[in-house]
């Protein structure tokens, strides 16, 4: 059985990448014949793009200028694609809906999801390819933790996701907050499932992980939105532990910063992940990934998206992890996950539910 999955596959983000190579092996391990649809339009593909989307002469003339003024940029950008390259099973070369609608991939099944593919400002309005219009007619459309990034859909866009939601065979969301905006224009089930990510365990990621090079201990700070909050926390436990802190890009205001990781690749992010001795983020995938990997940590929400994270932790009962503000924080003992048996049993019953509904789309 041959699936495509669409998703935002080529933003150079970890969150990204991770479920999208997550939800790809998923199928995989099912026996399925599963690739990653290489659906890449301008407005995300800018935003990542060093060279912003330049082509002929023009490109190759801005690389030169980045490879000089700013290589960080260029090796980083060069990385990412690399990775993809190599873990992801690329289905074709579309940068235009009229590209992907005229291919006719005629897979199987086609799945939307994970992320926030049918947020309407992540995509420059409505399109299409996000709600699999571009499929055969009488072949499975699924959707898997598919995210609208709010609980309604803008009135402008809501009958073409009506129109488009006519098709699909199963509909699953990654927050209960869009479910009834969902149900409503669907006029079907709709399922919340698990992440991609969480659908895996730990021993999966070993596949693409990198080992930490970094062997003194250290806290990770993953800070998605630059928050002051964040640089306070980490300021006050590195200085009552003696620990340096490891950040994505160079940020002042961190005391004590080790080399920041910004180069780093998703399997090498996984592994600076694995060996932190304390994790702080407001990343939701930096929260995900600290609960694979048990790690001791405090999640501050994101302003915008963390509502996905506050839902996680509470259905895991992990609501102590979190907190708004640096001068909240007077117990350590918050940083710790306890009785993790317990919140693997939690973690298991969820992904079963998750894999079933997988299963039952695809049958």
């Amino acid at each position: 059985m041959k699936v495509g999955v669409i998703t935002f596959h080529s933003a150079n983000n970890y969150g990204a990448i991770l479920q999208t190579w997550a939800l790809q092996k998923v199928l995989k391990d099912m026996g399925l014949d599963a690739g990653v649809i290489n659906y890449h339009p301008d407005i995300i593909d800018g935003l990542y793009d060093p060279m912003k989307l330049a082509t002929g002469w023009r490109r190759i003339a801005k690389k030169l200028t980045l490879s000089i003024k700013n290589p960080v940029s260029l090796k980083r950008y060069k990385k990412y694609k690399a990775f993809n390259r190599k873990h992801l099973k690329l289905i074709g070369d579309f940068r235009t809906y009229k590209q992907l609608a005229d291919a006719k991939l005629n897979l199987d099944a086609y799945i939307v999801g994970s992320d926030q593919v049918w947020n309407t400002d992540h995509t420059d309005g409505f399109d299409p390819a996000y709600l699999l219009s571009f499929a055969e007619a009488k072949k499975k459309r699924i959707s898997y933790a598919a995210s609208i990034g709010k609980e309604y859909f803008q009135p402008r866009f809501r009958e073409d996701f009506k129109e488009g939601f006519k098709q699909f065979t199963a509909i699953s969301v990654r927050e209960k907050s869009a479910v009834n905006a969902v149900q409503e224009l669907s006029g079907q089930k709709v399922d919340v499932v698990l992440d991609p990510t969480l659908l895996l365990k730990k021993e999966d990621y070993n596949d693409i992980k990198v080992p930490s090079p970094i062997k003194e201990p250290y806290i990770l700070v993953y800070m998605i939105e630059k928050n002051e909050q964040v640089v306070k926390l980490a300021n006050k436990l590195s200085i009552s532990l003696g620990l340096p802190i490891l950040q994505r890009r160079y940020i002042p205001g961190f005391k004590n910063q080790l080399e920041p990781f910004y180069t780093a690749d998703t399997g090498e992010f996984l592994g600076l992940m694995e060996a932190a001795e304390y994790v702080i983020t407001n990343s939701f995938h930096g929260t995900v990934f600290s609960i694979i990997y048990k790690k001791p940590f405090i999640s501050m929400l994101h302003t915008d998206t963390g509502s996905r994270t506050k839902d996680l932790l509470e259905e895991l009962n992990l609501e102590s992890h979190m907190v708004k503000a640096a001068d909240d924080f007077n117990d350590f003992s918050r940083f710790f996950i306890s009785e993790p048996e317990k919140l693997d049993e939690r973690i298991q019953k969820l992904r079963e539910k998750s894999l079933d509904f997988l299963k039952k789309a695809l049958e």
